[in-house]
């Protein structure tokens, strides 16, 4: 159950008292704050309903909207923002007599009030004006999503065939802003008709970790040329050879732990489960893991681990010893040392 299946009980006629949302993930922040505004209908001329970005607005007039009793209606919506105190963000915006005062409130609130509070960044549970918002909120944590929960939520939420998403989830390295940027860019492309696989690879640029996939295809075919010219490539768009080289031994991880999961009898999908895999990245990754032998990817992530040291101890050039490395393994044998 995600953030967004909570989100999803709430009702506009059934808003709690207080309803926070916070967390470190900016992103899914944005994405709880315009679906909860939505949900409860809140209309900026409204004058029911009020927002207000406390580092913008004067507490004593954010407070005195809150304290009051509605004016217009039977019921007021408050929605404050930003109110950095209640976080471990080192900026401050209210007074302590301030905060006292929307503790009042947390303790004693109007029945006729609803507040909403956005906060950006960790909460600061030291703060007993916290530790009480806990106790009386409805909570909505801006967590990462892990992969499986991603998948879940852009299905429901886009329509998209599941092929054409998890194409769009690993090319946008499973960030929640990016997938979304990138479903609308395909969209886009494909002009109303069905999308296919073709759409996303002609939409979406290629990420560094496409590259560096492709880059380790080249050096699993012996293609020492085509694999120097592609680093070449990555340096020059100001890629540095440290992160290709974690990249890439990353990839070489990936197909040991498959090598071995296969050894053990595990079926395509419990790998998947077990790595915690994108499928459509398993596609090509299984192919590699099951054709090369165990020995050799033993000493591709060795040969990896050891240059990765090289460079981060000063014992050469870096440049020279990333090249040293894919000479090496674009050799497809083990090396006897």
């Amino acid at each position: 159950m995600t953030v967004f299946d909570t989100l999803a009980s709430l009702s506009a006629t059934a808003l709690p008292q207080i309803t926070l949302i916070s967390g470190e993930n900016e992103e899914i922040i944005s994405e709880l704050k315009a679906q909860l505004l939505k949900k409860v209908n809140f209309d900026s001329t409204d004058l029911s309903q009020a927002y207000f970005d406390l580092t913008e607005t004067a507490a004593d007039v954010a407070l005195e909207e809150l304290e009051s009793l509605p004016f217009f209606g039977d019921e007021m919506l408050v929605v404050f923002e930003n109110l950095w105190e209640l976080t471990t963000a080192k900026k401050s915006v209210w007074t302590e007599s301030q905060l006292s005062r929307l503790e009042n409130f947390i303790d004693n609130p109007l029945q006729s009030t609803k507040l909403i509070l956005v906060l950006h960044g960790k909460l600061d549970g030291k703060r007993r004006i916290v530790k009480k918002l806990k106790k009386s909120a409805f909570s909505l944590d801006a967590q990462d999503l892990k992969p499986i929960e991603l998948r879940k939520y852009f299905m429901a939420d886009s329509g998209l065939k599941a092929d054409v998403l998890d194409l769009i989830i690993e090319k946008s390295n499973a960030n929640f802003a990016i997938i979304r940027q990138n479903i609308d860019m395909v969209k886009t492309y494909a002009k109303g008709k069905t999308l296919t696989l073709e759409d996303v690879h002609a939409a979406v640029p290629k990420s560094l970790a496409d590259n560096i996939f492709d880059l380790t295809d080249l050096i699993l075919q012996g293609q020492l040329t085509a694999a120097r010219a592609l680093v070449a490539d990555l340096v020059l768009q100001g890629e540095d050879e440290i992160k290709i080289l974690a990249i890439l031994s990353n990839n070489f991880r990936l197909y040991y732990l498959i090598k071995l999961l296969l050894a053990k009898k595990y079926n395509n999908q419990q790998v998947i489960q077990f790595l915690k895999l994108n499928p459509y990245r398993f596609k090509f990754l299984i192919g590699p893991a099951r054709a090369k032998s165990q020995a050799f990817l033993a000493y591709a992530m060795q040969q990896l681990i050891d240059t990765d040291y090289q460079i981060k101890s000063g014992q050469g050039n870096k440049s020279f010893l990333l090249d040293l490395v894919l000479i090496r393994l674009s050799e497809g044998k083990v090396a006897i040392s």
